[in-house]
């Protein structure tokens, strides 16, 4: 994967009861002051209720322009590949690229970088329904990347989230999606690693960086946050992040997540027909348990799902993440 140091990431761990449906083994806790009870009906508000009360909060307030506002008129963009892995269905090396964006008429030398994830069930999709956001969050003063991981156009994860099977048939159709789920991530962590090495050409700054992504994509991006690490240590250097962004995602390897995880931000609604609104609770509950810092913006009353669900609160959720990637990269 393309991790450095002798910390490999924890081996795959038994995903939760069904691999797209929560399981009461999944551990819950008390939400924090970072994470907003999950009964309250608004979103919480990043400006006013930041993650810790007194310099980030002066952080916060106190930014500069660059990272709060499209500062930068157009970005420029390039595609290269990142590495190479089995195919999840041929075995056979499949080559792995990244879109790439950078602000046009930018000079800094040392940016911070921001990996996007698509969607898709881990059957489809590409990285190019990331572009706009990938798009938007260079046109602040990041480096961006949308990547493209492989697939298993074969797999039933949502008729295992629908209860359509049992007994064997369900042991077989659940060890699948995990090997998707854990694969996606594993993708995910080499980009990440391979974009640290290559700072310098790309003027990023390798000690800030955060990932991001959609629905399975969200998913992957939470998953690299809470599961590279083995029980009780960092995660490995190349491939660790400092936040996460997530467009309905939850975390389904039971027993992972600790407190050398990455601070999560999570938008997520009550109704949600694909990732279930519980897992991306327990998920912010079980974070905000270990002290990580959490985002919470949660819509119980709604339905919609990933970038629909964004799309409809873009202002609000854009301004929450905004802020809570300056506080978490420490970029004020």
């Amino acid at each position: 994967m393309g991790n450095t140091g002798d910390m490999s990431p924890r081996p795959p761990l038994p995903l939760l009861a069904a691999v797209l449906v929560l399981s009461a083994g999944f551990t819950t806790g008390s939400a924090t002051a970072t994470a907003r009870s999950p009964q309250r009906p608004a979103a919480i508000d990043a400006a006013s209720q930041p993650a810790t009360a007194t310099a980030a909060g002066a952080r916060l307030a106190f930014a500069a322009q660059r990272y709060r506002t499209p500062i930068f008129a157009g970005t420029t963009s390039s595609t290269v590949t990142y590495g190479s892995a089995p195919d999840l269905v041929s075995n056979l090396p499949v080559n792995l690229q990244l879109d790439l964006y950078r602000p046009t008429g930018d000079n800094a030398t040392s940016r911070p970088l921001l990996v996007w994830i698509h969607g898709g069930a881990f059957l489809g999709g590409n990285r190019g329904q990331m572009a706009s956001t990938a798009v938007a969050y260079a046109k602040l003063g990041y480096v961006t990347a949308s990547i493209s991981y492989r697939l298993d156009p074969g797999n039933h994860c949502v008729e295992v989230q629908a209860g359509l099977y049992t007994g064997s048939r369900l042991a077989a159709e659940r060890a699948r999606c995990e090997r998707a789920i854990l694969g996606a991530r594993d993708d995910a962590a080499m980009a990440i690693s391979w974009l640290r090495a290559h700072a310098t050409t790309y003027g990023i700054d390798a000690t800030r960086v955060a990932v991001g992504g959609s629905s399975a994509g969200a998913i992957t991006a939470i998953h690299v946050g809470q599961t590279l690490n083995s029980a009780g240590n960092p995660p490995p250097a190349a491939s660790q992040v400092s936040a996460v962004l997530a467009m309905s995602g939850c975390n389904y390897v039971d027993g992972s997540i600790d407190a050398f995880d990455a601070p999560v931000a999570i938008s997520a609604s009550g109704g949600d027909p694909l990732v279930p609104f519980a897992c991306s609770v327990a998920t912010a509950n079980a974070a905000a348990a270990t002290g990580t810092p959490v985002l919470r913006n949660f819509y119980e009353q709604e339905s919609a799902h990933a970038q629909a669900l964004y799309a409809q609160h873009q202002p609000e959720i854009d301004r929450a993440w905004r802020l809570f990637l300056i506080d978490h990269l420490h970029l004020a």
